[in-house]
């Protein structure tokens, strides 16, 4: 036996046919969805993405190396919106004691330019090892950076995911020798605010300074640096004991 539909009421009169009610309410919701997406789109028309591509002949963090010494690859990457916020990551090659993997940092934060042409931010950061991520940590910043000099002081709860609560500040200054040469600076300080020792952790504080000549050729630039700083081969049992002087040297691309 076929069963039958039950009837389909009557249209109304002035009702407009299935077809064309379906084709309205579709261009409705394109139209919603475009001016939903449109704050999105035009924001995405004022970020800028940038970044490079470096090889560092040493890795050097805060003025100590991890591991055995050796050239490394690093990348960069960064968004900035008009707005002043901004976002971005950096991987480099790394090792730590003799486990061979990688660095990834990201990081957010907001700036902004002042009056005086100074700009100030705030941002946070999280660190990761691939090869060992019992290290891993996060930190929160703040700086201060004009033309020729930049600063930031940094804050970590658990640095190097040790229970360690840790500062640390940093200067870096730049100044142009000649048009093809430029003379770049950075000093920093270290200072472990919580009582015990931890391996790359100094029991109270750790200097770091690196001077030398900075040669942009195009979007490269090369770059020669005398560092010096601070290494206790006790302390750091994970680590190498390196000279507490060493040579740098590093070509970058940016883009």
């Amino acid at each position: 036996m076929r069963h039958h539909l039950p009837p389909r009421p009557p249209l109304p009169v002035h009702a407009p046919p299935v077809t064309k009610r379906r084709r309205t309410v579709t261009a409705t919701w394109r139209a919603f969805a475009w001016l939903a997406l449109l704050p999105l789109h035009s924001a995405m028309a004022q970020v800028e993405l940038s970044g490079s591509v470096a090889l560092q002949s040493e890795y050097r963090y805060r003025g100590q190396s991890p591991g055995n010494s050796g050239a490394v690859p690093q990348l960069t990457l960064n968004l900035d919106s008009a707005s002043g916020w901004y976002l971005g990551g950096f991987a480099s090659a790394v090792t730590i004691g003799e486990q061979t993997g990688y660095k990834l940092q990201g990081y957010a934060g907001f700036a902004q330019r002042l009056r005086s042409g100074w700009s100030w931010e705030l941002g946070c950061s999280h660190t990761a090892y691939t090869q060992l991520h019992t290290n891993d940590f996060h930190e929160c910043y703040g700086g201060l950076s004009g033309e020729r000099f930049s600063g930031r002081l940094y804050y970590a709860p658990r640095y190097l995911g040790y229970p360690a609560h840790t500062v640390y500040a940093e200067a870096n200054f730049f100044y142009p020798l000649h048009p093809s040469v430029n003379l770049i600076a950075h000093a920093g300080l270290l200072r472990n605010l919580s009582k015990g020792v931890w391996p790359g952790i100094p029991a109270t504080s750790r200097y770091d300074a690196r001077l030398g000549i900075s040669v942009p050729l195009g979007d490269w630039t090369l770059q020669l640096a005398r560092e010096q700083g601070q290494d206790d081969g006790m302390r750091y049992s994970w680590y190498p004991l390196h000279p507490s002087k060493s040579w740098s040297m590093s070509a970058s691309y940016a883009f």
